[in-house]
């Protein structure tokens, strides 16, 4: 009599078990199927098939997609270092299909868009460039902020930053401000580095107070190309 209620009861279990599985299959492929009708041509309203520019059968732009992200746009895999001439590549070929001349003799809605889409494209650009701003961005999708950690710099970067800020006051010439430059680049091609090895772990705190120094690093850079443009122009003054 027991193993006839313990037969039973393992058939209970493993039934429900293969309820679950099939429930949850179920559920997925529904929500697969709801995800993928919600892509929908926000004129025609017709489904659209991917994440596409234009619609397929009324041609008209389509909206940026509000759930993506930088990289998608470019169709670029989500990771720290990138292919900047395939990068350069696509920001251009975008920029042709959505530049606002492109739709001067469309509707209203549609120039709205492309100038949202265009100014989208730019910031996409100007931020997946740069490698500082690109690694801010990572962080961002990680709901991290570099900003209010500053205030607790290490002080050791502080110091150095300091000196090469003298160091930088102190140049007169352009060979003096381009060993300056050269070594400050260095130091962040090795940040770049560094903030890879990061990412590709996962360790993005680690991440972060590389970034806190590269961006020290990086506004250096910005100084010292001002003094040499200066230095240019005061030559051509005299």
């Amino acid at each position: 009599m027991m193993l006839k209620v313990r037969g039973i009861v393992q058939n209970l279990t493993v039934n429900s078990l293969f309820s679950r599985i099939a429930n949850a299959t179920l559920q997925n492929l529904c929500t697969d199927t709801v995800k993928h009708t919600e892509l929908k041509c926000w004129k025609c309203l017709k489904n659209l098939s991917g994440k596409n520019l234009f619609c397929q059968y009324c041609s008209s732009v389509q909206k940026p997609d509000s759930q993506g992200n930088y990289y998608d746009l470019f169709d670029l895999k989500l990771t720290y270092l990138i292919n900047n001439v395939d990068l350069s590549k696509k920001f251009k070929q975008l920029q042709s299909q959505l530049h606002p001349d492109k739709f001067s003799n469309k509707n209203q809605e549609e120039q709205a868009i492309s100038e949202t889409y265009s100014s989208y494209l730019n910031k996409a650009y100007s931020i997946l460039q740069n490698p500082l701003e690109r690694g801010l961005y990572l962080l961002s999708l990680q709901n991290i902020s570099i900003e209010e950690d500053t205030k607790g710099t290490d002080q050791k970067l502080l110091m150095e930053i300091l000196m090469l800020n003298e160091e930088l006051d102190e140049a007169s010439s352009e060979e003096d401000l381009e060993k300056l430059q050269t070594m400050i680049q260095a130091t962040i091609d090795d940040l770049t580095k560094n903030v890879n090895a990061s990412f590709e772990q996962k360790d993005f705190n680690q991440a972060k107070d590389l970034l806190i120094r590269m961006k020290y690093f990086t506004t250096l850079v910005s100084k010292v190309r001002d003094k040499k443009n200066q230095l240019e122009l005061d030559k051509h003054s005299k």
